[in-house]
């Protein structure tokens, strides 16, 4: 028990030696806090939109619908956008996409506040929203291994995932109490103050050390150069293809909890946001258990993290009672969107030619657009076959893609993907 004891110990200290170095970086602290910003704006955006379209139109399949334009450019754009964080400073198109996101909430709290606003309005608006978003995304998470050592990546990642669900916690709650209080138009506006202060965050970091961009070859070129890249490198292709398929499948049902949770466990919207509130405990104490991963575990521990998945998500799709599911919901957020999507990450940061890297990530980056995608496919599944039925079958479906395509097929990597740690 001593020996036990003294281990832990032993794992804490090194683990506050590594954050220690990490938070010593100016740089990183300021990306931190940009990350911590944007988080809690984009966990706030889409209550404070949702809350405007049923305002506006009292329909909910009118809300499902500006889902749906949201996440079609979250996708189509991705690919572009990784030839572009290869090609340009990273900080700007973080600062640049958050200054349009910023912009457009403040045009829409403007238009709500005038009594102006139409639907179109917010059709345009989750747009330009859903292409900014995925414009950015592969310059914010590309630009973390510019910031620290090779060593730091997967602290790095895990302390900005934190940050990122410590705004799914507190957003949500927030801007419920500012519409309850002041209403919607200065709800709008607190989202837009966070993207710009998110952007002052991300000013403040500075110039930052980056490969020399390949700006001799066409866009094009650059596409392609990426993809065959992915292909030649099985442990990213591999990660690729899995934690999209975990996306599409397993975490399509993000998007349609209301009506699952409704149909289910009959409970109403107070409790349907305390299953939200499950997943976002869960997600950021999955954010902390990740340093303690070494970094020739990481590829495995995706692996099994992706198993738990499945099976945590198959017991909440069949569980009617109400605490029990809210558990099991939160074992489903700490191996889910707390550890898969942040190690999948850490693998590409770590695997990636750095001139190569934000075309890769931009693949990887179809997971969260995914989401969206598949939403409606679960949903018809749903009103066939059940709620059970079709969650378990897209948590199977999840399972399989990893079991056949990262064990069983011919070319699958090592489970040991990435170096032993230095001493």
């Amino acid at each position: 028990m001593r020996n036990s004891q003294s281990r832990a110990g032993t794992g804490f200290l090194a683990y506050g030696r590594r954050l220690s170095i990490l938070w010593r970086i100016i740089a990183y602290r300021w990306y931190w806090l940009g990350s911590a910003t944007q988080g809690l704006a984009q966990a706030t955006q889409f209550l404070v939109i949702g809350w405007l379209v049923l305002e506006v139109t009292g329909s909910s399949a009118q809300l499902g619908l500006v889902v749906s334009i949201y996440g079609v450019p979250n996708v189509a754009f991705l690919l572009i956008a990784g030839v572009i964080a290869d090609r340009f400073d990273r900080r700007y198109i973080m600062m640049f996409t958050q200054v349009v996101a910023g912009g457009l909430l403040a045009v829409l709290a403007f238009l709500t506040a005038t009594d102006l606003v139409a639907v179109w309005h917010i059709y345009v608006a989750a747009a330009f929203l859903g292409a900014s978003q995925s414009i950015s995304m592969p310059a914010r998470m590309s630009v973390i291994a510019d910031l620290v050592e090779e060593r730091s990546i997967l602290d790095a990642i895990a302390m900005q995932n934190a940050a990122v669900h410590a705004g799914r916690i507190m957003g949500p709650p927030i801007a419920g109490i500012i519409i309850e209080v002041w209403g919607l138009h200065e709800s709008l506006l607190v989202v837009a103050g966070c993207y710009i202060v998110s952007v002052a965050c991300v000013a403040k970091i500075g110039p930052i050390r980056r490969a020399a961009p390949s700006i001799a070859k066409s866009v094009f070129r650059n596409f392609a150069d990426g993809i065959i890249y992915i292909k030649k490198t099985p442990v990213i292709l591999t990660s690729i293809v899995i934690t999209c398929s975990f996306g599409g499948f397993g975490m399509s049902h993000m998007q349609v909890l209301p009506a699952m949770a409704k149909d289910t466990l009959g409970i109403g919207a107070a409790d349907i946001g305390l299953l939200l509130l499950a997943s976002g405990i869960g997600s950021f104490i999955g954010s902390f258990i990740l340093p303690f991963i070494g970094r020739d575990q990481v590829y495995r521990s995706l692996l099994i993290c992706l198993v738990l998945f499945a099976a945590f998500l198959t017991l909440f799709a069949w569980s009617n009672w109400f605490w029990v599911t809210w558990m099991f919901f939160l074992f489903v957020g700490v191996v889910s969107v707390g550890m898969v999507w942040p190690l999948a990450t850490t693998i590409i940061q770590l695997e990636s030619a750095p001139e190569l890297r934000g075309r890769v990530m931009a693949v990887l980056s179809f997971t969260p657009g995914f989401h969206f995608l598949g939403a409606f496919p679960l949903a018809l599944a749903a009103g066939v076959w059940g709620w059970e039925i079709a969650i378990t079958g897209a948590a199977g479906a999840s399972l399989f893609v990893t079991i056949w395509f990262a064990l069983v097929r011919s070319g699958a990597p090592k489970l040991r993907s990435t170096a032993p740690e230095a001493a």
